[in-house]
This record gives structure tokens, C-alpha cells and sequence, in this order.
């Protein structure tokens, strides 16, 4: 069982070891492997007999562990179930150690009376296993039904502190429980039910230490507390139910046990936060801007100011000294940047490493939509070892930001969806991670074919799932430039890749699968009139995508994957007494009658189309992969 520590137990012996069963392989013929061949004796042919023994065991385990046992604990019971607490039979240590005294045959009789007669018990002892992290859980629990051990502390009622003094209490004795839940478990037969001892257990706290916290919670307690600024203007104030609310109380030992009275700094913290916004600025690190004449600049970052609940605590208990019970409301001001213009500089020279454009039609809504991400993503600095998800760096797209509806291809079906086309965006933003070879964490490619990218080697994104993420593995800054026009997008990435070789390739397509024909019933087609086709078909296939990455230390990396372009359906719209009758919305109503066509009107199919057309630019919009469509 990964992550969980294994009670190894064997009937009779009294120190439970930890540790992992032995287990012993057996070809498919009953042998077990011999040397060459997995093991390190001579192969000896398995009586079948005992093969038939192992059978019997594995039924006893699967009885025993769904057989409950009661656990008592003082005046409480509870219902162990053995499988909850991941009990194992070890059917061939078992069988070794029964066939010490018994023969094959008098064991198989044993295990036929067991099963007749499950009180019956066995002859001889059983060994397997537990989950002892398990078991720890549910001696857990069982031990909840007593009353445990208090080392006091300090209750609030209302607004008044009122002291809990230590008290003595009981636990289960927990090596003793272990034995005897064994005990029970691989006794034969099983016990009716299992009593675990208790122990008494006192407190370390005397009562004089609950006394000397219940005074200093009294004094922190004693009224409101006001804690104000001029500079600027704020003010902090905290009745006396906030400062309960916040009191805490610990358990200490050095240098002498004593019960430590404070505030809590997560719920003090909690009371700062409707402050942060009126005069808190967080420190700005320092970041590279590159314009588009490619001047670089380090821009300095710039100290903050903030509210330190630290320096907020030891104010409050410093005004609860006071008979005002007020103080000043601490700013910690010249809060520096994590990092400066110098250090960034002294990462070394950034020069361009990969630049990648894609084209599109022009004034299309879809265009906005790939411009506000530009927008987004001109000049984000990717610190060395940072990760960059691009759904996080945009966010969500919103009417409310200015992103329009355009085309999406939702579960096959092209959709108007606000935000969409953006993985224009993403495709010529992964060929720029591509080809300056940086980590690739996470990228999807389009499900059907856009010619307008490289085949292969492109990426579709949506809200919030599927995600383009990549990392920049180098030991400098990277710079993410941006720039379109009314028909182009680029991407360019500024940095420091040492020189990295990047090769790819993909593979001629392959896997052809034929595009389908579907029809839609439209009222408005008459029925005499021909099929009208509202989307052309082209077939799906599958190439193979490597990328080569050479490191000027003479290592490489190779990377290979798997493209699968899906076909689109040839699309007609028909008078819905006209659809075939294996088309999902076939009624079998009749035609209307027409003297031309006594006979029901005939459905003339125009010739197949070129697959090249549907691909050119503007014919469909954009093809987006929403997350109902990331797991086909």
C-alpha cells in the first residue's frame, strides 16, 4: 500500500514488526523461477493441490476481511471492519506454516470445514497483513468516546475570559490495542469482540499557570482597543468580542510549562485587509521594457508600504498596557523590491532568440480579441525558473474588457463564444516558446486543421482550460514583445538561450479518416429544391511532431508527440421530409405533394469538395477547443 506503513502479523508473536511481506512467484505453470528467470533456486513443480489451497486462503481473506469484529472502548462499541483497515492474508506464508505439521490434503479439509462452518476456526495459525496508518485512524476515533486528558486554557464567554483548568484524562494504550486487534483478527476462531485498554494520562500544566494566563487574557481583554494614523489617515479599532475572537492560548514548556496567551495573526490579520486597499502599496519589483525600435531599458522598481500584522500585534498589546488602550497604527514603509534594475542587469545581454507571425483576415471581431491579448502579453517579463501560464497572464475574457463573441468550435460546432480566435494568439505565441527552445509544460493543438498554422506544431487555448504554459528554463530574464496589424499578429521572445539548436520535424499525415456527410433539417429548403451545402468536408489525419533541442554543453533533449486532426462533416441543409433515414432528426414524415414529383423528390448530392477550401482563410473563423472537447 504506497504511502502507508504495513503491520506485518503473525498469531502468537508478541512485538509487532513493520515491514513488507515476502511474496513468492510462481510462473504461469505453477513453478516457481528457477535461476536466469527471476529467481535463485531450482524450478519445482507446484502440487496442484496446494494450487487449490492458495484458492481456499484467498476465499478465508476475502471472508475474514469482510467479516466486522466489535471494538469496545470503556463504555462504547464500535464495528471494525478488517477491509478498512487494508487487511491482507499472506496465503503462502500461511500454507508454509500449516504444512509444517499437516499434509496437503488434511489442510484442504481444514479450509473446507472453515467455510462450512465459519465458527469452526482453523487448526492452525494465519500471518498477513495491515495498514497500521489505518488502524491508527480508527484508534483515533475510538478514542474520541473517552474523556481526554485537558491541559486548560482560557474560554471566552461573551466578552469575559474564563479559565479551564488542567484535568486528567484517558487514552487508548495504543501498543496494547494493536496486539489484541491482531489477536482478533488472525484468531481461530475470531473472538466476538475486542476490548482495548485505557490509560490515564495527567496534565503537565499545574493550576497556577492556567491563573497567570487567565490575569494576562483579563488585562488584553479589558476593553476595546483603538490603534490610528495620520499619515496616512486610518484608523483600527477592536472591540472587546474581535479581541476574544483573536485570543489564543498555548502550551509551552521552556523554560518552565506554562500556558502562552496571544493574538491569533491570521484572524488580526483578517481585521487589516478592509485597510490594505486605502493606503497600502506593495513593493514593485524592477522589469526589462524593450520598445519597438528594440531599446532595452531596466526600469527601477520602487519600495512599499504595508501593514505588517506583526508590527499591528505588538501595537495592540502594547495599547492594552494603556489606560487609553490606544497606540499607532504601524506602516512599515520602505519595503524594497525582491528584485532591482542591477540585478536584472547584471543577468547579462538579452538579444532576440525567436520571432513567429501568423496571418489573418482583416476587421473580423476575432481580430480585437487577438489584439487585446497582444496587448496583454507586451513586455511580460519571465524571470530564470519561472512558469508562465498564458489563461493566467490574460484572465478571463469579458465583454467587460472589450473582448467580442467570434467564432469558437465548441464540440464540433462552430459557435459564436466571446473571447474567441485567440488561439490564433496561442499558436504563434507557442511557436515562439518552440523554437527558442524552451520548456513546454502544458499545450493542446487544434482538433481539426487551420492552414493558417503549421501543422503540428500549434496550440489552441480557452477559458479556463485547455491552457498554453511554458517555463523559462535559462539563467536570464525573457522578454515577451508583441506587435500586429490589421492582418498580422508576431510574437517575439528577447532573452539569453545560449545559442540553443532547435530541430522539428513532422511526419507526411497519415491516418486518413474520411469526412462524414451529415444533413440538417431547414424548413426553408423546399423540398424540390437540391440539398443546400453549408459547410464543405475535408478528411482528418494524424501526424508525428520531434523536436531536437542541442545545449551548448553538448547535451540534447528529444521530444516526440502525436497530432490527431479530426475530419469535418460535409454539411447539407434539406427539408426535414427530406432527410435520409439514418440522419438524427428523421422523422419519417412525408413530403408535401407536388405534380412534378409524384414520386417523392429526389436528393442529388453536389460533387464532392476540394478539402483545400475549407482551410483558407475566412471560410470558417477561427477553431477554438473549449474544455468539453479536451478529453476527446
Amino acid at each position: 500500500m504506497s504511502g502507508s506503513r504495513r503491520l506485518v502479523l503473525f498469531l502468537g508473536v508478541p512485538i509487532l514488526a513493520l515491514g513488507v511481506l515476502a511474496v513468492v512467484i510462481m510462473n504461469q505453470d505453477g513453478t516457481t523461477p528457477g535461476p536466469g528467470n527471476g529467481g535463485g533456486t531450482a524450478t519445482t513443480r507446484l502440487d496442484p493441490s496446494r494450487l487449490e489451497a492458495i484458492s481456499a486462503l484467498a476465499d478465508l481473506e476475502n471472508s475474514l476481511a469482510l467479516t466486522p469484529i466489535r471494538i469496545e472502548v470503556s463504555e462504547s462499541s464500535f464495528s471494525l471492519l478488517p477491509a478498512a483497515i487494508g487487511f491482507d492474508l499472506d496465503e503462502n506464508a500461511t500454507l508454509d506454516t500449516a504444512l509444517a505439521d499437516r499434509s496437503l490434503d488434511a489442510i484442504l479439509e481444514d479450509l473446507q470445514r472453515r467455510g462450512d462452518d465459519s465458527g469452526a476456526g482453523l487448526p492452525w495459525a494465519i500471518s498477513g497483513t495491515i495498514d497500521e496508518t489505518a488502524l491508527d485512524g480508527l484508534l483515533d476515533l475510538y478514542e474520541s468516546a473517552l474523556v481526554a486528558p485537558d491541559e486548560g486554557g482560557i474560554d471566552i464567554r461573551g466578552s469575559t475570559p474564563v479559565a479551564r483548568y488542567p484535568r486528567a484524562g484517558f487514552v487508548i494504550d495504543r501498543g496494547v490495542a494493536r496486539n489484541r486487534i491482531v489477536e482478533a483478527l488472525l484468531g481461530q476462531p475470531r473472538a466476538d469482540a475486542v476490548r482495548l485498554p485505557t490509560v490515564e494520562v495527567q496534565p503537565v500544566l499545574p493550576r497556577a499557570a492556567v491563573d497567570a494566563a487567565l490575569e494576562e487574557a483579563t488585562v488584553l481583554l479589558a476593553g476595546p482597543v483603538t490603534l490610528t494614523r495620520t499619515d496616512p489617515a486610518a484608523t483600527l479599532h477592536l472591540d472587546v468580542g474581535q479581541l476574544g475572537r483573536a485570543l489564543t492560548t498555548e502550551v509551552v514548556t521552556d523554560p518552565s510549562p506554562g500556558l502562552q496567551v496571544a493574538f491569533d495573526r491570521d484572524v488580526i490579520n483578517g481585521y487589516l485587509n478592509p485597510l490594505r486597499s486605502g493606503f497600502e502599496a506593495p513593493p514593485r519589483n524592477a522589469y526589462i521594457l524593450i520598445d519597438d525600435q528594440e531599446t532595452i531599458t531596466y526600469v527601477p522598481g520602487f519600495p512599499g508600504a504595508l501593514l505588517d500584522v506583526d508590527l499591528v500585534i505588538r501595537a495592540i498589546n502594547q495599547a492594552t498596557r494603556r489606560e487609553s488602550r490606544q497606540s499607532t497604527l504601524p506602516l512599515q514603509t520602505g519595503v524594497e523590491p525582491e528584485i532591482t534594475a542591477e540585478e536584472l542587469a547584471a543577468m547579462g545581454p538579452l538579444s532576440l532568440i525567436s520571432e513567429f507571425t501568423t496571418k489573418h483576415n482583416c476587421c473580423q471581431p476575432r481580430v480585437q480579441n487577438i489584439h487585446l491579448f497582444a496587448d496583454v502579453m507586451d513586455n511580460v517579463n519571465v524571470l530564470p525558473g519561472e512558469t508562465l501560464s498564458l489563461n493566467e497572464a490574460v484572465g478571463e475574457r469579458t465583454l467587460e474588457r472589450g473582448f467580442l463573441p467570434a467564432p469558437t468550435i465548441i464540440r464540433g460546432e462552430i459557435e459564436d463564444q466571446v473571447g474567441g480566435g485567440v488561439s490564433q494568439f496561442a499558436s504563434t505565441f507557442y511557436n515562439a516558446v518552440f523554437w527558442a527552445g524552451l520548456e513546454v509544460i502544458d499545450h493542446k493543438p487544434h482538433s481539426y486543421y487551420f492552414s493558417r498554422y503549421p501543422m503540428g506544431i500549434e496550440a489552441t487555448v480557452s477559458w479556463p482550460v485547455p491552457d498554453l504554459v511554458f517555463r523559462n528554463d535559462t539563467d536570464t530574464p525573457l522578454v515577451i514583445k508583441t506587435a500586429y496589424t490589421r492582418t498580422s499578429i508576431t510574437v517575439r521572445f528577447y532573452g539569453n538561450n545560449s545559442d540553443r539548436e532547435v530541430t522539428a520535424s513532422v511526419s507526411e499525415p497519415y491516418e486518413p479518416v474520411p469526412y462524414p456527410t451529415e444533413y440538417v433539417p431547414n424548413p426553408e429548403v423546399m423540398p424540390w429544391d437540391p440539398p443546400m451545402e453549408v459547410q464543405q468536408g475535408a478528411d482528418g489525419w494524424s501526424v508525428d511532431v520531434t523536436r531536437s533541442i542541442a545545449f551548448t554543453d553538448g547535451t540534447t533533449s528529444f521530444e516526440e508527440w502525436k497530432v490527431r486532426y479530426r475530419p469535418w462533416a460535409h454539411r447539407f441543409e434539406v427539408h426535414p421530409c427530406q432527410l435520409p433515414e439514418d440522419a438524427e432528426d428523421y422523422t419519417g414524415d412525408p413530403c408535401p405533394p407536388s405534380p412534378d414529383f409524384p414520386d417523392g423528390y429526389p436528393v442529388t448530392l453536389p460533387p464532392d469538395p476540394d478539402a483545400e477550401e475549407l482551410v483558407e482563410e475566412g471560410e470558417t473563423g477561427e477553431g477554438e477547443t473549449t474544455e468539453s472537447e479536451t478529453g476527446e
